[in-house]
C-alpha cells in the first residue's frame, strides 16, 4: 500500500519558500530605492558653482572654447571669455538651423568684439551626444589639445562625461553658467523635476559610456 503524499507539508514548504523570495525582491527594491536617492543627493549637491569670469586674473590657458547652446546666458558668457583672450577660436555648438549667423553676431557681436574673426557655428548637434560628437570633429580639425566647456550647472556633468568619451586626449576646463533657482533645488518644484530629470539622463550616460 503506497504512503499518503504530504500535501499540506509541502504547501507549506513552498510557502516559506514563496516568503523568503518576497522579502528578497523587498529587500532587493529598497536597495536600489536607496542607492538611486543616495546618488541624487550627490549629484544635486556636487553641481559646480558658477564660473565667475569677470574676476579672472588672467586668461585661461586653453586653445579653444566651446559653449553647448541652451540659453543665451551660455553664449554670453562664452563670448565673455573669448573676449579676454582665452583661446584663440569660439565653437557654438548646437545652432538652431533657423538662426543666421548674422542673428547671432547682432545679438553677441559687435564691431569691437571677435565675434566676426574667431567664432564658428555648428549645426548639426540637436542633443548632448549631438554636442560632444560635433565638438569633437570641430576640435580634430582644428588640432586642439585643450578646451574650455561652457554650458549651465546642471547640465555640467553629464556634458563632460560625453566629451571627454568622444576626446580622451583632449584636457577639458569646465566653464559654467548659473541656472536660475539653483541656490534652493529641493524648495522650487521647476528645479527639482529638472534635476531629476538631469540626474536620470546622467546615470544612463554613464552606463552608455562605460559599458556601450
Amino acid at each position: 500500500m503506497n504512503d499518503p503524499i504530504p500535501i499540506f507539508g509541502q504547501s507549506r514548504a513552498n510557502g516559506r519558500k514563496g516568503l523568503r523570495l518576497l522579502r528578497l525582491l523587498i529587500v532587493l527594491v529598497a536597495a536600489v530605492f536607496l542607492i538611486g536617492i543616495g546618488g541624487f543627493l550627490h549629484f544635486a549637491f556636487k553641481i559646480p558653482p558658477a564660473t565667475d569670469i569677470s574676476t579672472q586674473a588672467a586668461p585661461m590657458d586653453v586653445d579653444a572654447i566651446v559653449v553647448l547652446t541652451g540659453g543665451k546666458d551660455r553664449i554670453m558668457s562664452a563670448m565673455q571669455l573669448l573676449e579676454t583672450g582665452s583661446g584663440a577660436r569660439l565653437l557654438i555648438s548646437g545652432v538652431n538651423t533657423d538662426t543666421s549667423r548674422e542673428d547671432l553676431a547682432a545679438q553677441f557681436g559687435g564691431p569691437d568684439t571677435r565675434f566676426a574673426c574667431c567664432v564658428d557655428l555648428g549645426f548639426r548637434a540637436r542633443t548632448t551626444i549631438g554636442n560632444a560628437d560635433e565638438t569633437a570633429r570641430w576640435v580634430s580639425d582644428k588640432g586642439y589639445t585643450s578646451l574650455a566647456v561652457v554650458t549651465s550647472d546642471y547640465h555640467m556633468p553629464r556634458s563632460l562625461v560625453l566629451l571627454r568619451n568622444e576626446m580622451p586626449n583632449v584636457t577639458l576646463l569646465p566653464v559654467t553658467v548659473a541656472s536660475s533657482g539653483m541656490d534652493r533645488p529641493f524648495s522650487d518644484v521647476r528645479v527639482a523635476r529638472l534635476l531629476v530629470t538631469e540626474y536620470a539622463k546622467y546615470v544612463i550616460t554613464l552606463l552608455r559610456t562605460r559599458f556601450g
